[in-house]
């Protein structure tokens, strides 16, 4: 088989929609399948309690949405479990043994097509946090990278938990040039933005600690409001919490629920198919047409991707997607290595009718 017959065969691919990611912003969420359980021991009746924790999580994880544990289907598969399990095994962090499981992804998408249930790929926006607290004597100051605080821990252990990749700033002399606790407290965008430009990510979270005085509710003494902008779309919410330490859990829960509803699918029997043509151009090698089509069959709305036509200068690919297209575009964009093209009045029209996009992946 010659070099051009095996890339025309390597490229007609069918594949159901994996998750979603990207070069330099996007992260791929390895684990998007497997969660860790805290165990006490390694007999038989926790570990099986344990296993149905883990699938609990992951249900979050991929749906967003903790109110879906109680859905007939997902209780039935819970039921069911083992038939979910691809491993387990048993592992220490510090002086506590925990238990990870691992499901079966394709199976777990299944299950949630099926009952028309959104589903969040493992290709996730990552996103840069700033975030300022008020201390006893009412300064404010940043949490850098560097900050290993109980709050801070628990946020990097329930991002991590949730599959939502974060950063938080390194607070050096670049930044404090750049940005102050003021400009994050006072949500003034502009330095923020500024800043945030030299790291790699996909956008940027401001939130605010404050500490309530005489709170009605003693459970409600520390409020973390935030607010977050990504791919020109901005959400919001606050939290509260007893202590300080404490809101990280909730305000991770906040974050994932309003991000999966903005970036999950819901796919069905019942969802059209729709023909998305794309104009792909400089595609000089083979691995770079393989890597292209990887991406795309990577999408959580993607059904299949097929290679109409090849040249080193153009290739037009048709991508049949499951509810509609923006979901495709939209993951392109946070992707970076398809850049758009401006199309030119005067080409024939079939061509007007396409996206066109260039590749620029190494």
């Amino acid at each position: 088989m010659n070099c051009k017959t095996r890339l025309v065969a390597l490229m007609i691919i069918c594949m159901v929609a994996l998750p979603w990611s990207g070069s330099t912003a996007a992260k791929l969420i390895e684990d998007l399948y497997s969660a860790r359980v805290d165990v006490s021991s390694q007999a038989s009746q926790q570990r099986q309690q344990a296993i149905r924790a883990a699938f609990d999580q992951v249900i979050i994880k991929v749906t967003g949405q903790s109110a879906l544990l109680e859905h007939q289907a997902v209780q039935s598969a819970r039921r069911n479990v083992n038939d979910y399990l691809l491993q387990y095994g048993y592992q220490r962090q510090g002086s506590q043994q925990q238990l990870e499981a691992t499901f079966d992804g394709r199976k777990l998408r299944q299950l949630l097509a099926d009952n028309e249930l959104p589903y969040w790929g493992s290709r996730r926006p990552e996103l840069l946090l700033w975030i300022a607290h008020e201390q006893d004597n009412n300064r404010r100051q940043l949490i850098g990278s560097g900050d290993e605080s109980i709050f801070t821990q628990q946020l990097r252990t329930f991002a991590r938990a949730a599959g939502i990749p974060i950063q938080l700033p390194l607070l050096d002399l670049t930044d404090a040039m750049t940005v102050s606790p003021t400009d994050v407290w006072g949500r003034f965008t502009q330095p923020v933005a500024k800043a945030s430009r030299r790291y790699a990510s996909d956008g940027y979270l401001m939130a605010r600690i404050t500490r309530l005085e005489n709170p009605e509710n003693p459970d409600q003494t520390y409020r973390l409001d935030w607010s977050v902008d990504v791919e020109s779309r901005r959400l919001n919410g606050v939290v509260y919490a007893q202590s300080e330490d404490w809101l990280a859990e909730p305000f991770v829960n906040d974050l994932l629920q309003q991000l999966a509803k903005t970036y999950s699918v819901v796919s069905s029997d019942q969802q059209e198919l729709i023909e998305v043509a794309l104009e792909v151009q400089q595609l000089q090698r083979w691995q770079d047409v393989l890597a292209l089509e990887q991406f795309l069959s990577s999408v959580a709305s993607v059904e299949s991707v097929r290679l109409q036509q090849y040249s080193t200068e153009r290739a037009q690919f048709t991508v049949v997607v499951r509810g509609s297209e923006d979901h495709l575009l939209q993951t392109i964009q946070l992707d970076g290595r398809l850049v758009s093209q401006d199309v030119s009045p005067f080409i024939e029209p079939k061509r007007q009718q396409q996206s066109v996009y260039r590749w620029v992946a190494n």
